[in-house]
């Protein structure tokens, strides 16, 4: 071989069969492979597949089998050589590898659209995830006399395709809360903490209609997702149930405009409520944990906030013994945003103590350096939030963020200094960009 012109017009086998003896040769046939691989993961990801469900009732499509299915041909292919290479096929099985791996950070979001291809998305990328790994384990076991690079850049590629696989997975299960708490906001976020709620429903009724409708929901995860993702989903749907009580809670403030009268006729009433509605959601979910053991330690850490929620709204109150200052540090170590932390602590004492708030808010102005020393704001946090590994609707400094933006401008904060509003203003800012790109993300 003489020259590039030589080897452009040679075929892959030839390309092939040369691999291990000629650089220019084998660069070529795994270009080639890359090409090869590009165009038909574009056909196969982009297509309809068939959708149906195993013996066991799991969601599944037929993506797993169309893609894998033509990395065996391939592998068929190059150990059918009458002359085969080892290290030509585990390099190239490398270059297969990482084109799947883009293809699928490409494509994955596309599946995601609803309850029930959210489980099947899961459930494929798992049975991906055991397709690669027996693929790899069969080419160290059959394939001894490939050379150590070759081995380790082998295991480096699947590696990475591994880990996506699984964190996809994971992704895609805990994403269902989203589409489990669609009926439940439509059946009960309106009348949550409204007349109706404080003086008749007074056995707790709309956080027991949350926890039969998420029960409904497991009976269907039990049956369509596969058994190691649902204690997943169940931890999204706790982080979830946390999150929707107190984001529909603080919008409740924001739309309660008067600067004298609490939100409630009988806080004490409104107090005793949601110590009720708050047994009933944790005692659900505690309920669970002999089938899922990581459940209670998840439990005790989210329902955690709702504790601290409820504390500061009692000290408020004038009904707990409990010092504002201990409970503003643990809020803060929760949210990990200063900014947030006060407004929200200012949102919980407009509710049961209008006249409290700005008091609240200057003490928390003179606890700056404490909450600095013991919780400071974390600033990683925006980057954290563009990260695969973040589920929408799952971080409680975004949505408490969201809360944020979304009540600017519906009621006045008496006290809250310029240089607060300010710092909430750049916080609030740097959130909506990063929504954004996030939004940019979803939708690439």
């Amino acid at each position: 071989m003489s020259s590039d012109m030589d080897v452009a017009e040679m075929t892959a086998w030839e390309l092939y069969d040369l691999a291990e003896e000629n650089d220019l040769a084998k660069a070529e046939f795994l270009s080639r492979i890359e090409e090869q691989t590009k165009e038909w993961s574009t056909h196969v990801y982009t297509a309809e597949h068939t959708k149906s469900q195993s013996d066991e009732g799991r969601l599944i499509t037929s993506l797993c089998e169309d893609v894998y299915a033509l990395v065996g041909v391939q592998l068929t292919s190059f150990r059918e050589r009458p002359n085969k290479k080892s290290d030509a096929i585990a390099e190239a099985v490398s270059v297969i590898f990482k084109n799947l791996y883009e293809k699928q950070i490409e494509s994955r979001n596309s599946f995601l659209k609803d309850f029930e291809t959210c489980c099947a998305a899961s459930n494929d990328f798992i049975r991906m995830n055991d397709n690669c790994k027996e693929i790899l384990d069969d080419l160290l076991m059959e394939e001894p006399k490939v050379s150590e690079s070759s081995t380790e850049t082998l295991k480096e590629q699947a590696g990475a395709l591994l880990g996506l696989y699984s964190s996809d997975a994971v992704f895609a299960a805990k994403k269902i809360h989203l589409y489990v708490f669609e009926p439940i906001k439509e059946a009960i976020a309106e009348e949550l903490f409204g007349k109706e709620w404080l003086n008749e429903l007074t056995n707790n009724d709309l956080a027991l209609t949350l926890v039969r409708t998420i029960e409904d929901f497991k009976g269907d995860l039990e049956l369509y997702l596969d058994t190691r993702m649902v204690g997943k989903a169940l931890e999204a749907l706790v982080t979830a149930t946390v999150l929707f009580y107190a984001r529909t809670l603080l919008a409740k403030s924001s739309a309660h405009t008067s600067e004298t009268k609490p939100l409630w006729e009988d806080n004490d009433r409104a107090l005793e409520r949601m110590q009720g509605d708050i047994q009933v959601m944790r005692g659900f979910f505690a309920e669970l944990a002999g089938a899922y053991p990581s459940l209670p330690q998840v439990v005790e850490n989210e329902f955690g906030v709702l504790d601290t929620v409820y504390e500061l709204l009692s000290i408020a109150n004038g009904s707990s013994e409990s010092t504002d200052r201990d409970f503003v540090i643990l809020l803060q170590k929760k949210i990990k945003n200063i900014p947030i932390t006060k407004y929200v602590v200012g949102d919980l004492f407009h509710m049961v103590n209008p006249a409290k708030e700005e008091a609240i808010y200057n003490l928390i102005d003179s606890m700056e350096d404490e909450l600095v020393a013991v919780a400071p704001t974390d600033e990683q946090a925006f980057d954290v939030v563009l990260a695969r590994q973040t589920v929408p609707g799952l971080r409680l400094d975004q949505e408490l963020a969201k809360h944020c933006d979304e009540s600017r401008g519906k009621r006045a904060r008496p006290g809250l200094s310029r240089t607060a509003t300010e710092e909430g203003e750049i916080m609030l800012n740097r959130w909506k960009k990063t929504w954004n790109k996030v939004k940019t993300q979803l939708e690439e």
